[in-house]
């Protein structure tokens, strides 16, 4: 059910939990009318981005000691009144203070309605309101940077700016169209060639950081693979700096696909422990095999560890092989500490219990992944969402498409129907042209608070 717009919408802005502080937003017309009718004592006089004590009230009962800052429209996040109680951070507490005030006048807000009422009163775009979710589930710092740049309206620039560009080109092809004595306007064809090749070229320039946006964002899955006993949950102990796998001199120790989350050298990592590889009669080890061979499937980033005491086998470079091409390979060395190994393979040397050579191991790591595709500034324009890169895409694809109708001596009138879909494209992007059902499933995607 659409919620009015113009209510006033109260949530806990704050992380479930139990905390020193916490916050309860409110936010709409009536934000001061219903901070009046819950806050004691209330002020004569409310001047904007100050804090004021004093205690919230519910049947004539203090709920809680208080500060409270009001930011008046449209010097707020949603450019309306807003308010922010700063309470004690209990759950109990927390819930008291949010009760009193939609008993007042507010209503509960729903998941990201406060940024989605930034968009809707123009204080952000649409892809801008996207960084914000992206800001708050950032898992390492080039993702932070990443969405701070966004949210900065650096991407939006760039897609303004080709946006322009379109534009300039479809209200030549009008006036030539509307009035064709023009001469000038002929050169209308010559001119979007000239310039339509560097348009396309920024868009796939710009869409083809897809795949290091999802990786800053959501990770690189990678499987630790091996024959059974070369170390591999001891590595992902050592990656983890904690005790998370059994590790005991038993070969097949491991039956099932552990899976963690870890930040490596800047990037993400879900990362899966994996039962070693062998023949075997054991039911129970074979499903876990089973599944070591779905990881490797699955995976972005394969980590081959192998015995060095032992060099790489033929067995291991029999399971290297029938690993495949899909994802990137790297061939760890491990126990380096028990032996020197004079394997002569492209491949790290490390130990996994004392942790020699895995500060290799990330580094190389990033050069897969990241190595010339993100900076340690904020300067680079990277693509996050997978919406996004399909709209840079399409529009990419009707310019040329507009190109080469050009070419082919397609009438203006026609060759401007490509341009007008490649500019409703790039504004999807930005929230311009785009629909209602669109706009509130990306929101709904958000945290309420938020």
């Amino acid at each position: 059910m659409r919620r009015d717009i113009n209510d006033t919408i109260a949530a806990i802005a704050t992380a479930h939990g139990q905390g020193a502080i916490g916050i309860v937003r409110i936010s709409g017309a009536e934000a001061l009318a219903v901070l009046g009718r819950v806050f004691r004592p209330m002020p004569a006089e409310i001047l904007s981005h100050q804090m004021y004590y004093g205690s919230i009230c519910k049947d004539g009962e203090v709920v809680d000691e208080v500060m409270v800052c009001v930011m008046l429209s449209p010097r707020s996040f949603t450019r309306e009144d807003s308010v922010e109680i700063y309470a004690h951070g209990g759950q109990f507490v927390l819930g008291e203070v949010l009760g009193a005030v939609v008993e007042n006048g507010a209503r509960l807000a729903e998941a990201g309605e406060f940024t989605k009422r930034a968009f809707l009163n123009g204080r952000i775009n649409l892809a801008q309101a996207e960084a914000v979710m992206d800001l708050i589930g950032a898992k390492s710092g080039a993702a932070r940077r990443a969405a701070l740049r966004q949210l900065g309206g650096g991407l939006s620039q760039r897609i303004e700016t080709v946006r322009d560009k379109i534009l300039q080109w479809l209200a030549h092809i009008e006036l030539s169209i509307d009035y064709p004595e023009h001469e000038e306007e002929a050169r209308n064809a010559s001119e979007i060639l000239a310039e339509g090749g560097a348009v396309v070229a920024d868009l796939k320039k710009l869409y083809e950081t897809a795949t290091t946006g999802r990786i800053i964002r959501e990770g690189v899955r990678t499987a630790i693979i091996g024959r059974p006993n070369v170390g591999k949950s001891t590595l992902l102990n050592a990656i983890l700096h904690e005790n998370r796998a059994i590790v005991h001199e038993t070969a097949g120790t491991t039956r099932d696909v552990l899976t963690e989350e870890v930040r490596i050298a800047d990037i993400p990592l879900v990362i899966m422990d994996t039962a070693g590889l062998r023949e075997t009669s054991d039911p129970i080890e074979k499903i876990g095999i089973e599944k070591t061979h779905e990881a490797a499937q699955d995976a972005e980033l394969i980590l081959y560890v192998a015995d060095s005491t032992d060099g790489l086998t033929q067995e291991d470079k029999k399971i290297i092989e029938g690993l495949g091409q899909s994802a990137k390979q790297i061939i760890l060395m491990n126990k380096s500490d028990l032996r020197e190994s004079d394997d002569k393979s492209d491949s790290i040397k490390i130990s996994a219990k004392t942790g020699e050579g895995l500060d290799k191991l990330f580094t190389k790591i990033r050069e897969l992944f990241l190595a010339g595709n993100i900076g340690e500034g904020a300067e680079s324009d990277i693509i996050t969402r997978e919406r996004h890169k399909i709209l840079l895409e399409q529009s990419a694809n009707h310019v040329t498409q507009a190109m080469q109708e050009l070419q082919n001596g397609i009438p203006e009138d026609l060759v401007s129907v490509s341009l007008k879909a490649a500019y409703i494209c790039l504004g999807e992007i930005l929230g311009v042209e785009i629909g209602d059902d669109i706009v509130d499933r990306i929101f709904s995607e958000f945290c309420v608070g938020k």
